[in-house]
Order: C-alpha cells, then structure tokens, then sequence
C-alpha cells in the first residue's frame, strides 16, 4: 500500500469517527429553553444547517455537550420536507425571503431565498450534488490558509457520502458515474432519481449541447470532469419503496433525525434567533444571547469551549456586527459599540447571477412526461459549459484596489484563463408545456456586502448583493442567453419546440444591449452565497484564519460558507460538508 493510501485511509477513519461514535439517547430537539438545564454547554453553535448540524454532530459523538441553537422551526412533522417532489410547499415554512438591495437603498424586485429550519438549505435547496474540481480546492491555500486543499478535504467528501449507482432502468435513461469520486458509507444519501426525469428531453440536451458550445463533452459524472462536459446529476435523495417517493437526504435526515445518530450530550433550540455573542474583557467568547421573538424574553447560554457561527453567508455577519466586531462606521450607524475592528465582516458577499430561457414544446406533446412534466423539480441535466471568446472582457477595471480583493479577484480569474475552468453552467428545468433552460456565471467577479442597520436582531439586514455589475459577468451572461436560444433553435429541438423563442422575446437578431437589458431585469440569485466571512489573512479583508478563528477574538470561529473567498464550480453542498468535518475535527484538535 502506497504512503498517499495509508493516508488517505487514516483520514477516512477520522472523518468516520461521527458515523460510528453514537449512543441510544435521544437527542433532544425542542423550543423550549427550560430543556437547556444549567446553561452551560462545551461548545454552542448558531445555526442548524449544513454545517452547523455536520460540526454539532461530531463534537457530540466525542461525549461534548453542544447547544446548537436554529432560528427557525423543527420541520421533521411536515412530509413536504422528506419528499423531494414537494420542495416549493416548503418555502413559506422554511425560507427567510429575505429582501434585497440595490446599491441606492432601493429594495429589489427579488427575495434572497435562505434556508429558514432544521436543516437549513438543505431542507429546501435542489438538491443537485457533485464535487469541485481539484484545482480550485487548491486555490485556498494561496490566500494564507495553509492545509486547506484537496488532499486535506476530498477524504471528508468521500466519507459523508452514500451513493446509490444507478440501476439499469436509470442508466438507460441517462445516468452515468465514475465510482471513482463518490463514497458508499456515509449518511448522505446521493443518487438519481426514481424514475429518471424526462428522459427523452436528456437525450435531445445531450445532442443539442455540443452543437451550441464546441468543445463541450458528454459525460457520465459531474464530479470527475476536467473540461466543459454535460451530463446528469446526481441528487442528495434514495428511493423511499414504502412512500413510493423520492426522500431528500437533508443534514437533518441524515445527520440529526437517524436513530443511529441520537446522543444525550446534544440539544438542539429551535425557534430562537441569536442576537450577538457574548465577549469578556478579554475579548473571549463566553456564551449568546438569544430570543424568540422581539417581545420575547432574552436568555442567554454559556460555554465552557467555544461559540461556533454557522448561520451561513447571510445570517453570520449580521452577528458579528451585533456583537461589536467589523467596520466601525457601518457599527455606529446601527448603534454598536464597536469590541474589534474587523472591516471584512459582511464584504466580500457573493453569489451566483441567475435567470433562464425557455422554449414553448407544441401542443400536441404537453402530456408527454418523457419530454416535460409538472414536477417543477430540477431535472436532472446540467452543463458547465466555457465561452472562449470572452477572456478578453477581465481587464484592469474588474480589479478592486484593495490588496485582499485584488488577490481574491486574481484567484478567480487564474481559474478561468489558466486553468480553463468553465465559467457558465446550464440547469435544464421541466414545467408544464415549457423547456427551461436556468443558468448563471459559476465564477462571478461582482461583488456585494451585508450589514446591519440597526442594532435589533429580528430586523432583516440590508442585504446589497450588486450581481451583474462586473463587465466579465455582463458578458458571460449575455453569450449564455444567446447560446441558450441557439440551442432551442437547433435541429435536435426541432421536432419538440413550437417557439424556442417563447421567453425572452428577443429575435434571432438580438443585440447584446437587449440580452444584457432582460438579464438585469430577470436576474436573481442561485443561493449559492459566499465570501461574507472569508478565510483568509487579516491584512486581506478575512475575517477568519485557517483555523477558522475570528482574529481578535478567542473562542469564536465560522464555519460556513461565508468563509469561502472565492466562488467553486460545483454546487456547494458537497464542499461544505468537507469544510464542517474538517472544521470539527480541527476544534476538537484532531488536525
């Protein structure tokens, strides 16, 4: 056995350790503090998502007390959250909404989903998994955090996962993976759904796709792909035989409800917003405040270890500033007395531009579900797709003058020009009588911030998340939009589409001023938010180090994807679940 091997193995029985370290008491899930005894806990974590219920689960398993404390409601009694064809009857129940932004003060015509329960985005995201590349994992060293790379993270994505390959059925219809990237043991369940969505239309997205981006390849795996390749996804789902339903496999399923994953040392507070982190004299983190509603009573719980943030992009920075740590002008103006200067608190805010074309299929194949259904669920096609003509739009102005924005810019844009990585993805979606064809930039270069305005936890944030106003994601944008309606036009369409120019009315002579105009207006976020508390050096604009500290402060850390400074290529669940693992076993001084 090679020494790469017997590494690998041994890192693989250290991220296992949570899987197997279990007891049979039940884990007590409720939103009442009277179930909080005495207050004191070895470590607290704010936010029961991805990351928090991941880290929460495994300090438990080492025999710690944890209070993870979760804003929103335990949804384990509402079906909608177990069966993934249900996903929309969640987002009133389990989504912040929260408003945005423009860069005047002028609220959006858009809401920020967010997941808002036990859960968090994985109780009501899409579902879509597959991993990122190599290359760009290793990216995170160069920004100062030293032991932040594939070697050290592609173990912790092979160990929390469950993989189901196809069956022969699925396989016919499309499915493909390479064994090669994907785990078999973990608790997160990943597969294809059952049965195959929309087969027929995979086959005519497969044919169409290289035609309209030279280059592009057909494969069997997303998670292995070293150039622009096409191919059907994989869902964090399994096939439930006694629902008949296809059963989402969120962070709570997986790693918080499972009778093997109980243990006494843990308690969960759901329904209770935190409001800011209590520090010492000695600027250390000693415990949280934290409330039901604005007329609620304040309690505050106390710590013996550390106090973990993990309340994602969007829900961490806004307690950082309420406890007194970031940019000292956005604190006074919210009325906080600042504790630590911090100015990249809340900077750096990234997401993803999205927005969609769509074709009108003809009449007489509405009912044809191999084609189109009224599932409104992700269909099971994503391209990453490269535009090679664009390079030339990365010019000087796209550079922030900061040092830190600099490095972050050029680390992305190495990305795309040297290393090749692809800069737009395609998300075949299926509706009632229409092809949808959603897409965005994967490696955007605007960037956004959030801050508070007031010092009252229950008022939202202003959230300013400034997408498009980069000229390399302008121009990106436009060429997808156009690529996408060469796509509906072209011959493997044919035969299906009434009108591939149903949605935008735009003409095959479209100019890009008109493309860019509708993509501005129709434009969203995909939700995949980064960047608010990036991982990188302070004289940078980090916020915390490569332990995942907050500087200035003992006994704080972030772990979440607000501490991801630059966009990955994938969808992010599979990454966060490697940052969770290795964050906790970093904590629990393991690493």
């Amino acid at each position: 056995m090679s020494s790469r091997a017997v590494f690998r193995t041994s890192i693989l029985i250290v991220a296992l350790m949570f899987l197997v370290a279990t007891t049979t008491h039940a884990t007590i899930i409720t939103n009442d503090t009277a179930h909080l005894a005495d207050g004191r806990f070895d470590y607290i974590i704010v936010g029961a998502g991805l990351t928090g219920i991941t880290v929460a689960n495994k300090l438990s398993a080492a025999n710690h007390s944890v209070l993870l404390i979760e804003a929103g409601p335990d949804p384990s009694w509402n079906p909608a959250v177990y069966n993934a064809e249900e996903r929309g009857d969640l987002n009133g129940y389990c989504n912040w909404r929260y408003p945005a932004y423009n860069e005047s003060g002028v609220r959006l015509d858009w809401e920020i989903d967010s997941g808002k329960c036990v859960g968090g985005g994985t109780s009501i995201n899409g579902m879509v998994w597959y991993r990122p590349t190599e290359i760009e994992v290793n990216k995170l060293q160069d920004l100062g955090n030293p032991g932040w790379n594939w070697a050290a993270l592609e173990p912790y994505m092979q160990a929390i996962e469950k993989f189901h390959p196809p069956d022969e059925t699925q396989s016919q219809q499309g499915a493909g993976y390479d064994p090669d990237v994907h785990g078999y043991v973990g608790v997160v369940n990943v597969s294809f759904p059952t049965p195959m969505r929309i087969p027929k239309a995979q086959v005519i997205y497969k044919q169409a796709l290289p035609i309209v981006f030279p280059g592009l390849t057909v494969g069997n795996d997303l998670s292995n792909r070293s150039s622009i390749v096409s191919a059907s996804s994989s869902w964090t789902i399994w096939y439930d035989p006694v629902s008949g339903n296809n059963r989402r496999s969120s962070a709570a399923d997986a790693l918080l409800s499972a009778p093997d994953q109980k243990r006494a040392s843990f308690v969960v507070l759901t329904d209770h917003k935190v409001d800011k982190v209590v520090l010492n004299s000695s600027l250390r983190a000693t415990g949280v405040t934290f409330a039901s509603s604005p007329t609620g009573e304040t309690s505050t719980a106390y710590v013996s270890r550390e106090v973990i943030l993990a309340a994602g992009s969007l829900g961490t920075p806004p307690i950082l500033e309420r406890s007194g740590i970031g940019r000292g002008d956005i604190l006074e103006r919210a009325g906080v007395s600042q504790l630590v200067d911090l100015p990249g608190v809340g900077a750096n805010l990234n997401d993803q531009p999205g927005t969609g074309t769509s074709a009108l299929v003809r009449k007489d194949l509405w009912n044809d579900t191999g084609l189109i259904d009224g599932r409104n669920l992700f269909a099971p096609e994503i391209s990453l797709v490269n535009v090679d003509e664009l390079w030339a739009a990365v010019n000087a102005g796209s550079a922030a003058t900061l040092e830190g924005a600099q490095r972050v810019l050029n680390t992305s844009i190495d990305l795309i020009l040297n290393s090749r990585l692809p800069v737009g993805e395609f998300v075949a979606e299926s509706y009632p009588t229409i092809l949808f064809a959603a897409f965005w930039p994967s490696m955007p270069l605007s960037w956004g911030h959030i801050h508070i305005n007031a010092s009252d936890p229950f008022s939202d944030p202003i959230i300013t998340p400034r997408l498009l106003t980069d000229s390399f994601d302008q121009a990106v944008g436009v060429a997808l939009a156009k690529r996408s309606r060469d796509l509906f036009s072209s011959m493997p369409f044919a035969e299906v589409v009434q009108d591939s120019y149903y949605d935008p009315h735009i003409g095959v002579n479209g100019t890009d001023e008109e493309y860019l105009a509708w993509y501005k207006s129709t434009t969203f976020g995909a939700s995949h938010w980064i960047g608010s508390t990036a991982m990188m050096k302070r004289e940078w604009g980090g916020v915390v180090d490569a332990k995942l500290r907050v500087y200035g402060v003992r006994g704080l850390r972030v772990v979440d994807a607000g501490t991801l400074p630059f966009q990955i290529t994938s969808h992010p669940m599979a990454m966060l679940y490697a940052i969770a693992q290795r964050a906790a076993d970093i904590i629990m001084g393991n690493i």
